[in-house]
């Protein structure tokens, strides 16, 4: 019994995420292919739906959500915190790597750092929440760029390109955009050179429609880092994507 009440729940969400992704109405008959249900089943849950209040028919017979929904978006909103979702991950990678990890989010075409852990062995960072900074210009904000569809990424790069930042020699150039952008993509993280004793890297955080909007960090001397730089990007990829798992409602593991 509680499969079967587990498995129509999970296709009444099917059913809620497809017209919800779809931006307009759709047919029971679009629906069952959407969701692979047969149309009798769809009909089904869509009824139920409806009269739950979460479902809307139109003249036309399609659906859409209703301002039910809106609802619990509003309370997504006042409930959901990253900083404390992602505590746990980033004590976790701290513990693993024993380095500085930092959490960063965009701001339209900025970064601005929201959490720190340090590590407890000597040679600790200053603080570096509230810092911001154009996307280009740091690690984590690099790493949110060059996950972003080219078109915006190329938008960001205008926009800031004059704004000053405390290392000029990290810009990146729009000839170097794509090039960087497929080498982030197949490594899963970004590895900031710059001509400081530091290393950086970072990894993005997608949200639940696939657009990054933060990115996991870890931070420190060159000595200790450079010549680990996978091993520090791998650990540092894991746990973006885990806490971009959380972010899309997946309970199984990234």
């Amino acid at each position: 019994m509680d499969d079967l009440k587990h498995r129509t729940l999970g296709r009444g969400f099917a059913i809620l995420e497809a017209v919800a992704a779809a931006g307009e109405g759709l047919s029971v008959t679009e629906l069952a292919a959407i969701t692979q249900l047969d149309k009798s089943t769809t009909s089904r849950l869509v009824s139920s739906l409806a009269d739950l209040g979460y479902l809307h028919r139109q003249v036309d017979r399609s659906v859409i959500l209703s301002g039910k929904v809106l609802r619990l978006t509003r309370g997504f909103e006042d409930q959901f915190d990253l900083q404390k979702l992602a505590r746990p991950l980033l004590l976790a990678l701290r513990d693993e790597v024993n380095e500085t990890v930092i959490l960063t989010v965009r701001q339209g075409n900025f970064t601005t750092s929201i959490d720190q852990v340090d590590p407890l062995q000597n040679m600790r960072l200053v603080p570096h929440v509230g810092n911001t900074a154009p996307l280009d210009a740091t690690a984590a904000g690099r790493a949110i760029l060059l996950s972003l569809p080219a078109a915006e990424a190329k938008s960001v790069l205008r926009a800031t390109k004059d704004d000053k930042v405390e290392h000029p020699e990290v810009r990146l150039a729009q000839a170097r955009l794509a090039r960087e952008a497929e080498y982030a993509v197949a490594q899963g993280y970004v590895w900031m050179r710059r001509s400081d004793d530091l290393e950086r890297i970072a990894a993005p955080v997608y949200d639940a429609v696939g657009m990054p909007v933060a990115a996991v960090s870890v931070y420190g001397p060159k000595y200790r880092m450079h010549d680990r730089i996978q091993e520090f990007g791998a650990a540092c990829r894991d746990a973006a994507n885990e806490l971009t798992g959380m972010l899309r409602g997946d309970t199984r593991a990234p």
